[in-house]
């Protein structure tokens, strides 16, 4: 009888024990989710096991032996668990906020591949080139790869070269590289947004003035992590963060936090939109750790809780909702309105900008004349609205 009730006081004292170390893993999963995991999570299992071993020496121990002997189980299994839980929990986040590692992955955009997510036109289209044909080289944005995939598939011969080939009149090099090509006459036509201060100077450095033709239009968007409570920004109030006057997220009805605004590299696409956005409102100088070379750098930054709570981001709608379509980010209203497809073309998102066929000013080739009418026809526009865009 005695031997059993000692077994069961030896039960009840690891049930205890049990229990204290799942208080741990509770307090680590519901506290860690502010702070930085991957560098504290030495700092929980310290605390949980000094914790659980100042619990365990007050137990009724008659033993000196078996008291050191459950302490020290106890701090053990205080930090396993206490550095489990966090490396469970960074293993969590990290799959919930994955962002492929470039900005565009050109291989779900390809022209002439059966499984291509590109818009297609569900008839032969009326402008069919061959391979006597001039060909205009193509480039582009991130943004807009997959918008003039579906126009290289409806009126190129299936048998150019491939991607970025030497030879090919099919190329990816996005806006900065983009622009450079341009100018130097590698590009004939190039899908962007307008050039910016330094692009114009190095084209009148060169010789070359451009020609923008809009072909569609797309929304400037704006987002924070999707456990931000904000979820509605005014245009002033934006490009009061922007300008620095607004620097916590509770001028703005969120929580008592310091904003995060990141910004774009010099040249980028992105960075372009959000200085024309901006107006006469002088834009603030961002800190290195608060710019980002590449527009998915922007998105997993945002997505990153743990680590950027307070961020705030801007992309172009398309991009960031089809082309990343990151869980982690929500997309904000402006003025009270989403940046859908519809709100779009109505006009009821207050953000919208055109995008353009960017070309030399010099006289264009006959098949270049036509690539550019018929991107402006029906079937072009059905294509860029079917990408995603606006029709211009």
């Amino acid at each position: 009888m005695r031997k059993t009730l000692t077994y069961l006081l030896f039960l009840v004292k690891i049930f205890v024990l049990a229990l204290l170390a799942l208080f741990v893993l509770l307090y680590v999963l519901l506290f860690g989710r502010s702070l930085d995991v991957n560098v504290y999570y030495s700092g929980f299992a310290v605390i949980g096991a000094v914790a659980i071993f100042l619990l365990a020496w007050f137990l009724p121990f008659r033993k000196l032996k078996k008291r050191v002997f459950f302490c020290g189980v106890a701090v053990f299994l205080a930090g396993v668990i206490a550095i489990c839980a966090c490396l469970g929990y960074n293993a969590y986040l990290d799959s919930i906020t994955f962002v492929d590692k470039s900005a565009i992955d050109t291989d779900l955009y390809l022209a002439f591949k059966a499984d291509s997510k590109i818009a297609r036109l569900k008839d032969r289209a009326a402008l069919s080139f061959t391979e006597a044909d001039d060909l205009p080289v193509l480039d582009g944005a991130a943004a807009f790869f997959p918008v003039y995939s579906a126009f290289v598939e409806a009126v190129y011969p299936s048998t150019i070269p491939a991607l970025n080939n030497q030879d090919s009149p099919y190329q990816y090099h996005n806006t900065i590289s983009g622009y450079d090509r341009l100018t130097d006459g590698k590009t004939d036509i190039l899908f962007a947004f307008g050039p910016d201060e330094s692009q114009l100077a190095y084209a009148a450095e060169c010789g070359v003035s451009f020609e923008l033709i809009p072909i569609g239009r797309e929304a400037f968007v704006f987002f924070t992590n999707s456990k931000n409570p904000v979820e509605n920004l005014s245009v002033d109030e934006i490009r009061a963060i922007y300008s620095g006057k607004i620097t916590n997220w509770k001028e703005v009805g969120g929580k008592d936090e310091e904003i995060l605004p990141y910004q774009r590299n010099e040249g980028s696409g992105s960075q372009t939109a959000l200085k024309e956005f901006m107006g006469d409102e002088p834009l603030m100088d961002a800190p290195t750790e608060l710019r980002n070379s590449f527009m998915w750098g922007i998105i997993e930054a945002v997505s990153d809780y743990h680590n950027h709570r307070g961020a705030l981001g801007f992309s172009f709608r398309n991009y960031a909702e089809e082309i990343v379509s990151n869980p982690g980010v929500r997309l904000l209203k402006v003025n009270g309105s989403e940046p859908t497809l519809e709100n779009i073309q109505s006009g009821a998102y207050p953000v919208t900008m055109p995008f353009y066929m960017v070309l030399r000013y010099e006289e264009h080739t006959k098949e270049t004349l036509a690539f550019i009418d018929w991107v402006l026809s029906n079937e072009g526009q059905s294509l860029v609205e079917a990408s995603g865009f606006g029709r211009i």
